[in-house]
């Protein structure tokens, strides 16, 4: 059995070890190979985006594939498991708590996207990526996928995972283009700033409120630290990012004048409570990220969403052609899954092809189908509920009337005084868990 996975992000690393991992007992023996655009893990890690939060669920899921690369982000990231909720006034709405680690076994992270990308990159094996290998086509016939590369080169397999992102050329071999991915009117700008340029008193700040979201009329504006520990001004970083309606995207090289200039428009009359003489803090951290220097990394990140897809397999029901991650499902940065609904996918792939090829021994038509409907009665539900929250999430970051803004800060009031347990369905979910219930169910049901 062969298997492509197109794409070389987070979630087709980590498809690849759940792959690597749960098929290691197929017979005949299964291939993997990982089609990677870019030329480089140097040039993918450049590239990979900026901060971002990693929920329990998601670090745990990690830690299903690989406990040591679970250890790597662990050891890196920062603890935000409580969030610190405000207004463009600067008052305290609430203070969140995100997932904390003594209630779930692993708690929050905010770290840098290329972190978890480095941590699973260290346990490919050679030859595991074809570096430089853009897919131009991908085209199911009667019993093989065809991926077509830019070069003219032709592979055949019997599986093909899309893991390329929200622009996937696979989503196209099964839907076309009826499920472009859509401008959403949201573009986020942000980056890393090194913690060692930041006021004393900015940075003291950080002790009682390290995670903080402020929510105004015309956008949203968030900083934490990105780093184990803060204290450390040699390697610590600060990331930040604001989030605003927008009719058009705009150009990710915007220079970083006009992005300076435009943030100061918005967030420039902004208080907070750890403002100082001379450091008002949304103006320091605008300045010093879009200073232009070595040292920080500044982002345009348009957002974007697609349509609700039907299923994430093949229109003719052979399951030769899956989706994972963006691919299947846009997750915007509101929903705080992204990355964790994309590993999650990777490991419930591999955990159904496990039981359904290895375990039961079905023949390869048979188990790729039975694996495709499994993964789609698993996955979709709860992917779908994220999408739900994360909608209305989004709606909070647009343009606020006067009436709106009151609403909104009432309603993340009341959030915040929510039972922690209501959070339970997501922090605590466990992917392989919800595989071997759905396995144990309809393994009992009559055929």
């Amino acid at each position: 059995m062969k298997i492509i996975i197109v794409g070389g992000g987070i979630g087709g690393i980590a498809a690849y070890h759940a792959l690597r991992k749960h098929l290691a007992d197929a017979s005949p023996p299964v291939s993997i190979v990982i089609f990677e655009s870019h030329e480089s893990i140097a040039s993918t890690s450049s590239i990979i985006g900026g901060g971002l939060g990693l929920a329990p669920n998601g670090l745990r899921a990690i830690s299903r594939i690989s406990p040591d690369a679970a250890a790597y982000i662990e050891a890196r990231g920062f603890a935000g498991e409580v969030m610190t909720f405000r207004n463009s006034k600067g008052a305290l709405l609430g203070r969140f708590r995100a997932g904390r680690k003594a209630r779930y076994g692993l708690g929050e992270l905010m770290l840098p996207r290329e972190t978890v990308h480095d941590a699973l990159l260290q346990e490919l094996r050679p030859g595991a990526v074809a570096w430089g290998s853009k897919v131009r086509y991908v085209k199911e016939n009667i019993d093989t996928v065809e991926v077509t590369l830019e070069d003219g080169t032709v592979e055949t397999a019997d599986l093909v995972i899309g893991a390329d992102g929200v622009k996937s050329v696979v989503r196209e071999a099964i839907f076309g283009q009826r499920y472009d991915a859509i401008y959403e009117e949201l573009t986020g700008v942000g980056g890393f700033i090194p913690m060692a340029s930041l006021s004393e008193t900015f940075r003291a700040s950080l002790r009682q409120d390290p995670v903080t979201m402020t929510f105004g009329a015309n956008g949203f504006f968030g900083y934490c630290p990105s780093s184990a520990d803060p204290t450390d001004l040699k390697m610590a970083q600060l990331m930040w990012w604001s989030t605003y309606e927008t009719r058009d995207p705009p150009p990710r090289d915007t220079p970083p004048a006009t992005i300076l200039a435009q943030l100061m428009a918005r967030h420039a009359a902004w208080a907070s409570p750890a403002d100082a003489p001379g450091h008002p803090v949304f103006r320091e951290i605008m300045m010093l990220g879009c200073a232009g220097s070595a040292a920080s990394k500044l982002l345009v990140l348009p957002g974007y969403v697609m349509p609700r897809l039907p299923h994430w397999s093949s229109l003719s029901g052979s399951g030769r052609i899956l989706l994972l991650g963006d691919a299947a499902h846009t997750m915007p940065p509101h929903s705080g899954q992204g990355v964790a609904c994309a590993v999650e996918d990777a490991v419930a792939i591999a955990l159904l092809l496990k039981h359904y090829r290895v375990s039961h021994r079905f023949g390869l038509d048979d188990s790729l189908q039975r694996t495709a409907t499994a993964y789609e009665a698993v996955r979709m539900k709860r992917v779908g509920k994220i999408l739900d929250f994360a909608k209305h999430g989004g709606a909070t970051k647009k343009t606020q009337s006067w009436w709106q803004e009151k609403v909104r800060d009432w309603i993340l009031w009341a959030v915040c005084k929510l039972p922690e347990s209501l959070n339970d369905a997501q922090f605590g979910y466990d992917v392989e868990v919800e595989i071997a219930k759905y396995i144990a169910k309809s393994d009992c049901e009559p055929r």
